[in-house]
């Protein structure tokens, strides 16, 4: 394991340390600013080090503590964590929340192209381990709920919630110098001051810490929105474990499997055609996603008699019987809790500043397309971590340069190749130019065709 995790949190004395912030200047070892999905749970990770027994986190979340309760009714708001991703909420011991409410495997996923017949499926004997499913479908506010109760039982973090950070400063840092002199001071607007050796910044893609470091970022937005929905299935089957994703010339659409009579939409298209989407009524909303996933419209006949022809000499190649049937499509019956969110790409050139760090959305924000946006985000908890606890055991002082830049180095050598191919994937397959309709047909027959390749990436997307 990338972490060597305690089963609980426990500091000296730490009992004092929630009654001792008040609103004059604190101090804490360790600032975690955000406490989103990655920002909780790298509250968690770091204080889960047994060489922070004895060392404080805060984490300053900026909207009020609230109860969150699970409902029979699905949310549409869904993540798909892979294998490494898992792993680590059983690590900080927030898995037996998700567990005891409710979680989907995906065993396989069918991925495939309205302007030709190309498609590929990746499948659990796709990954190393066999046995470990794909990903796993998880509503949002399940994993917030586990990450949240074990904030609550966390003796050395402190949460402060409401709290509206209103500046950072930071302290010079020479180039000659390992370790900037001085601390990272924050001022709240509740007026609250606090001072901390080791500042994280998980606050999102609007990023507060990376305005104030002044770190150069390259982003846009794609003036697309994701419109999300919780579908009702037409489905005789005891299991719903596989993930469908077509990709449509105005957009990816992805059907995500939630349990046997429900799935979650995630459907990205230019943001003036889903207004419009949103507005439809539920039947006609329906009867939009099953053509989507049906409709032969978009079909390009020249590609597909090239790609037949691709595909007969690659049949010759295969043993017998050795191509994947195809998955049945589900009925599509009723769809609830429609919403939409726009999308954008964004990737700060740097993840670190003077003792602090970037993690999640505040380092890099993609297209969900892929569903690797909270998965990218573990695993910058993950590497942060183990760095912090590499460095703590050498004897370094928090925030050494030479740690960081291990941590950047670390999280850009895997984010930034991921995040480029996920946006050449959107520009890819938003268009019907035939010859570029052709290679990504050609291609993505090609890649299901070798397993090797589809091993790879497997491996890759699972962290």
């Amino acid at each position: 394991m990338i972490l060597q995790m305690r089963h609980c949190c426990r500091a000296a004395n730490n009992g004092q340390f929630k009654s001792q912030l008040r609103y004059m200047s604190q101090t804490a070892d360790f600032v975690v600013s955000g406490g989103g999905m990655v920002g909780a749970a790298c509250a968690l990770a770091i204080a889960h080090l047994p060489v922070n027994s004895n060392r404080k986190i805060v984490l300053l979340e900026g909207s009020p503590k609230r109860t969150i309760d699970i409902k029979p009714e699905y949310s549409n708001r869904v993540v798909a964590l892979n294998p490494s991703s898992i792993q680590m909420l059983k690590d900080i011991n927030a898995w037996p929340t998700i567990e005891k409410h409710r979680y989907n495997p995906v065993r396989r996923m069918r991925v495939w192209d309205a302007c030709s017949e190309a498609a590929i499926t990746f499948q659990n004997s796709d990954n190393l381990d066999q046995s470990e499913p794909l990903s796993y479908i998880i509503e949002n506010d399940l994993v917030q709920k586990g990450l949240n109760e074990q904030l609550d039982n966390c003796d050395n973090i402190k949460v402060i919630n409401s709290a509206k950070v209103k500046d950072y400063k930071f302290p010079d840092q020479k180039d000659n110098e390992s370790v900037a002199e001085g601390v990272v001071n924050i001022e709240l607007e509740s007026g609250e001051r606090l001072e901390t050796e080791f500042l994280i910044g998980a606050d999102g893609f609007k990023s507060l810490v990376r305005q104030k470091l002044e770190l150069d970022t390259v982003g846009w937005e794609y003036n697309y929105t994701g419109v999300v929905s919780t579908l009702q299935l037409e489905n005789d089957q005891q299991e719903n474990n596989t993930a469908y994703q077509r990709f449509l010339p105005t957009g990816p659409i992805a059907v995500l499997p939630l349990g046997p009579k429900h799935s979650s939409l995630v459907w990205s298209m230019p943001s003036s055609l889903a207004k419009q989407k949103i507005q439809l009524s539920e039947q006609e909303f329906v009867d939009e996603v099953n053509a989507a996933l049906r409709t032969d419209l978009h079909q390009n006949e020249i590609v597909n008699s090239m790609a037949k022809g691709l595909g007969l000499i690659l049949e010759s190649f295969q043993a017998a019987g050795a191509k994947d049937k195809a998955p049945t499509l589900p009925q599509i019956t009723g769809a609830k809790n429609r919403a939409g969110f726009p999308l954008g790409f964004s990737h700060s050139h740097r993840y670190i500043g003077p003792r602090t760090v970037l993690v999640g959305d505040a380092a890099h924000r993609v297209h969900p397309l892929a569903g690797q946006g909270v998965n990218l985000g573990f695993g910058d908890v993950m590497s942060l971590a183990s760095i912090v606890e590499k460095c703590l055991q050498d004897g370094a002082s928090l925030g050494d340069r030479s740690y960081l830049l291990e941590y950047e180095t670390e999280r850009q050598r895997h984010n930034v190749p991921t995040m480029f191919s996920i946006d050449s994937l959107h520009r890819l397959y938003t268009t019907t130019f035939t010859p570029v309709v052709l290679a990504r047909s050609l291609g993505l027959q090609l890649t299901d065709a070798i397993g090797p390749v589809k091993k790879v990436l497997m491996s890759h997307a699972s962290g």
